[in-house]
C-alpha cells in the first residue's frame, strides 16, 4: 500500500473509532484532519559594487497570523540559517522549507539576526585585496510586513521571497566608502504560483549523495544535495525527463555519482517537491583527500605573450567541502595553469552564442570553480586540473543600445561596470528571447541613470566579433555577458 493509502486508511479507522466511542449518529460529520502547508523561503539580494561577502545568521523567523495570534516558527535557534547574501545578487536560494499546520493568512515575519560579517574588495591597489569591515546592525530583531499577505492552504506549498537589499541597507560615507553600518530594509513578497511552481532556486550547489530511483511516477530519480550555503540543509531533489544534465560526460540521471560537486537550478512545486531543471556536474570531492571545489572570483591574472592565462589569483568565496583550516575563506589563492588544465563552460541553455572557454577567454572578474592539487606552504597555491566558468552578476550603468529585435528583448547593449576590476572599461551584454527583464519592459526602455544588474555567463574575448543577432563588439579585449537576467533598479 502506498504512503497516501496508509495515511487514508489510518484516518478512516480513527474516525470510525471516534464515532463509536462518542455515540455519533450515523449522519454526523467526522472530524476533518488537514495536512500541513509547506512554506519555501527563497533568499535573494540587491547587490552593491565590490562587496564580496555579507554573511548574517538568521537565528529565528516566525510567521505572524493576520489579526494576531501566536507566531508560527519557520527557522529556530536549534537550526539557524547562516546566509551569504552577497552570493545571492539577483540569484535565489532556498533558505528554509518548513511545514505549517495552521492554514490561513499571515501578514508579517518576526526575524532575529546575528553575527554579521562583511568583506569588501579594495581595487585601489594592485593586485586588489579583500578587506574585512566590522559590522554594526542598526536592528537585530525585526517584524517585517508581508505585502500582500501570505495565504497558506492545507496540503499545498507557498513561496516567500526574502530580499536583504545590500544596495539600500549598507551605508556609505560621503566618499563612497562602506562604513560597516547596515540598516537591513528586508522585504518579503509572496511568490506567484505559475505552471505548478512557487519559485526557483538558481544558486544551489553542494555534494551529491543518496541517489535513488525509488521515486514518484513521472520522475527518473532523486538525489540528496548537501547544500553548502550555511543553512545546513540536505535537500532531496527530484529529476525528470526534462532535467538537463551536463558536465564530465553526464547526460542523464544514471550518470550521476555520489560525492560529486554539482550546481543545480531547481523549482519548488506547489506540492513541495524540489525539481531540478539543470544539474551541472563537476568533480568528485573529499575533505579526507584535500580535494575540494574552490569557488571564487578572478582578481589578478598573468598571461603569456600569446594572451593565454598562465596563472591567476582566486578570491575564495567558498570551498566545498570546507578546507578552511588549510585555506581560509576570503583570502587570495594562487592558481597555476598548465597545458593539461581542462576548461569547461557548461550551462548550455545560457550559452546562446556558443562561446568557448579556455586560457584565452579566462579573464579578470570572472567567477569560476577550480579543482586541483593544493600545494604546501603559506599562502596556499593550487595547481588546477580543471576550471569551470560559473554564472555571475555584473553591476553597473547602461551606456548605449546596440541592437533591439522586434520582440524588444533580443539584441544587446553596452554596460560600464562599477567594479574597479574592469578598469573603467565597458562590456557588451547580449540578450536572447529567454532573457528576463526586471524593472523595465525591454531593451529600448533602459536608461543611463539607475543602477543596472546583469546575470548570466561572462566570457573574456580578445578579438572583435559579432553575435548571431547582429551585436558588434570592436573594443577587444573586452568582456561579453550572455544575460539570463537584466534588472534595472529605481533611482
Amino acid at each position: 500500500m502506498s504512503r497516501e493509502g496508509i495515511r487514508l486508511a489510518l484516518g478512516v479507522n480513527l474516525a470510525a473509532a471516534l464515532m463509536v466511542g462518542c455515540n455519533y449518529k450515523a449522519n454526523s460529520a467526522p472530524p476533518v484532519r488537514s495536512t500541513p502547508a509547506t512554506v519555501a523561503i527563497f533568499g535573494t539580494d540587491t547587490p552593491i559594487c565590490d562587496v564580496e561577502s555579507f554573511v548574517v545568521t538568521i537565528t529565528s523567523a516566525s510567521l505572524v497570523p493576520q489579526g494576531g495570534g501566536t507566531p508560527v516558527p519557520l527557522i529556530t535557534s536549534a537550526a539557524p540559517a547562516t546566509v551569504d547574501f552577497a552570493r545571492l545578487a539577483d540569484f535565489t536560494n532556498i533558505l528554509s522549507l518548513a511545514n505549517v499546520t495552521q492554514a490561513g493568512a499571515y501578514t508579517g515575519l518576526q526575524i532575529t539576526l546575528a553575527s554579521a560579517q562583511l568583506v569588501v574588495l579594495n581595487t585601489a591597489v594592485s593586485p586588489p585585496v579583500p578587506v574585512t569591515v566590522p559590522v554594526t546592525l542598526t536592528a537585530t530583531t525585526l517584524t517585517i510586513t508581508i505585502n500582500p499577505a501570505l495565504v497558506l492552504t492545507s496540503g499545498a506549498s507557498s513561496g516567500l521571497i526574502m530580499d536583504l537589499s545590500l544596495l539600500q541597507s549598507l551605508q556609505v560615507s560621503s566618499t563612497g566608502q562602506v562604513t560597516g553600518t547596515v540598516d537591513p530594509p528586508i522585504t518579503l513578497t509572496p511568490t506567484p504560483t505559475s505552471g505548478g511552481t512557487v519559485g526557483e532556486a538558481t544558486a544551489l550547489y553542494g555534494i551529491v549523495q543518496n541517489l535513488s530511483t525509488a521515486v514518484p511516477a513521472n520522475f527518473t530519480g532523486s538525489f540528496g544535495l548537501a547544500v553548502d550555503d550555511g543553512t545546513g540543509q540536505a535537500l532531496t531533489i527530484l529529476a525528470n525527463s526534462n532535467t538537463v544534465f551536463e558536465g564530465n560526460g553526464v547526460t542523464a540521471f544514471s550518470g550521476l555519482a555520489a560525492n560529486t560537486f554539482a550546481e543545480v537550478d531547481a523549482t519548488v512545486s506547489t506540492s513541495g517537491q524540489i525539481i531540478a531543471q539543470s544539474v551541472d556536474v563537476d568533480e568528485p570531492v573529499s575533505a579526507a583527500s584535500q580535494s575540494s571545489a574552490f569557488l571564487g572570483r578572478v582578481i589578478n591574472l598573468t598571461q603569456d605573450g600569446s594572451g593565454n592565462a598562465t596563472s591567476f589569483t582566486l578570491l575564495l568565496d567558498d570551498e566545498v567541502p570546507s578546507l578552511s583550516d588549510t585555506v581560509p575563506l576570503h583570502a587570495g589563492i594562487t592558481v597555476t595553469l598548465t597545458g593539461t588544465t581542462s576548461y569547461f563552460m557548461n550551462w548550455q541553455y545560457l550559452n546562446h552564442q556558443a562561446f568557448t572557454f579556455g586560457p584565452q577567454t579566462l579573464g579578470l572578474a570572472q567567477k569560476v570553480a577550480v579543482f586541483g592539487t593544493l600545494g604546501s606552504g603559506s599562502p596556499a597555491t593550487l595547481a588546477a586540473s580543471q576550471v569551470f566558468l560559473r554564472p555571475q552578476n555584473v553591476l553597473g550603468n547602461f551606456q548605449a543600445l546596440k541592437v533591439a529585435g522586434s520582440d524588444g528583448v533580443t539584441g544587446g547593449f553596452t554596460l560600464t561596470p562599477c567594479s574597479g576590476l574592469f578598469g573603467g572599461k565597458i562590456m557588451t551584454v547580449l540578450t536572447s528571447p529567454t532573457t528576463v527583464f526586471t524593472g523595465v519592459s525591454g531593451l529600448v526602455t533602459l536608461t543611463a541613470a539607475p543602477t543596472l544588474d546583469t546575470t548570466g555567463l561572462m566570457i573574456y574575448e580578445q578579438k572583435n566579433g559579432e553575435s548571431t543577432t547582429g551585436v558588434l563588439w570592436n573594443d577587444a579585449p573586452t568582456w561579453i555577458m550572455q544575460a539570463r537576467g537584466v534588472h534595472q533598479f529605481p533611482n
